[in-house]
């Protein structure tokens, strides 16, 4: 589908600029974070006596939650690998959003700016429990969303232009 010369790909600073590529940018970043995340199996440290008897309560002590046998490992491992599966599932979901920025840019504005949003608690959260590292990805990737999301929520607010509509529809009106 051919887009007029004025689309959401077509920056003054160029193509790197577009929100196409900053979404992109974004899902790499994602991408980086899982893979940071699970880099860190199986998230715990047993380097000190005190840090190995930690681990082996928490692999021995059960209890029972919604009628189903559990420990208190289970719930910490199983989070871990739950949140590197969400880290990928939005990687890949803020790539094949990028896909459809210049058919729905007002949409795709709102959710990268979800996704912004998200990265801003993300980097609080991290800052606050977690480490530097998570957190300056987080910080890069709600300024970077930021930036996307406000492009792509300006590209609509003349929709009379008609700039984004396929060049199909406007022969048809001529």
């Amino acid at each position: 589908m051919m887009y007029e010369k004025n689309s959401i790909n077509k920056r003054p600073l160029g193509r790197l600029s577009s929100p196409v590529v900053l979404i992109r940018l974004s899902s790499f970043l994602f991408l980086g974070l899982m893979i940071g995340h699970m880099s860190a199996y199986p998230w715990t440290s047993t380097r000190t006596l005190p840090e190995t008897q930690l681990v082996g309560l928490m692999k021995t002590v059960a209890f029972e939650f919604m009628r189903e046998p559990s420990t208190y490992w289970h719930l910490y491992f199983g989070w871990g690998l739950l949140v590197g599966v969400l880290l990928l599932a939005l990687a890949v979901t803020l790539w094949l959003l990028s896909d459809i920025a210049a058919i729905a840019p007002r949409s795709v504005g709102f959710i990268s700016g979800i996704a912004s949003g998200t990265s801003l608690v993300g980097a609080y959260l991290a800052f606050r429990f977690f480490y530097i590292p998570p957190f300056l990805l987080f910080s890069v990737l709600c300024a970077i969303l930021m930036v996307a999301t406000v492009q792509l929520l300006r590209s609509q607010s003349h929709p009379i232009r008609g700039e984004y509509e396929p060049n199909v529809i406007k022969e048809g009106r001529r």
